[in-house]
């Protein structure tokens, strides 16, 4: 019988996969760049970085990165090498709304995921602990 850590790193897993497939899905086919107005209440930073990403092509990278990763996790077989995928990007967003953002609701969306995805990754220590701590 399977512990109840497994059973919910397999379900944490497969609704992050699911949500981040979709987000990546979303940055490529459902949702243009958005072009802020006069009246944004965002910092003009913000607008002026995202502005820049979505000009680039960047966000269509992290999308593509966001799908990969997502498709990864929800496979038990896969699951280490999605989170690793998947981590660097969580947490370049989640420093880009506490440095840049000025709204607190987007730290908790985006605190959400990376919490969840640091607790797959820990929960796969044993995995991964020989790659860095040679004895």
């Amino acid at each position: 019988m399977r512990s109840i850590a497994t059973i919910v790193i397999t379900l944490l897993s497969a609704a992050l996969g699911i949500f981040f497939v979709y987000k990546g899905l979303d940055k490529h086919f459902l949702s243009e760049c958005k072009v802020y107005g006069p009246d944004s209440t965002l910092p003009q930073d913000y607008q002026n970085l995202m502005t820049a990403l979505c000009g680039s092509g960047f966000t269509k990278i992290v999308g593509f990165i966001e799908v990969l990763s997502g498709l990864l996790l929800i496979f038990p077989r896969t699951r280490l090498i999605g989170v690793i995928f998947f981590l660097p990007v969580i947490i370049t967003i989640f420093l880009f709304h506490l440095l840049i953002d000025n709204r607190p609701h987007e730290l908790v969306e985006t605190g959400i995921p990376l919490a969840i995805a640091l607790l797959i990754f820990g929960y796969h220590y044993k995995d991964w602990k020989v790659i860095f701590f040679k004895k």
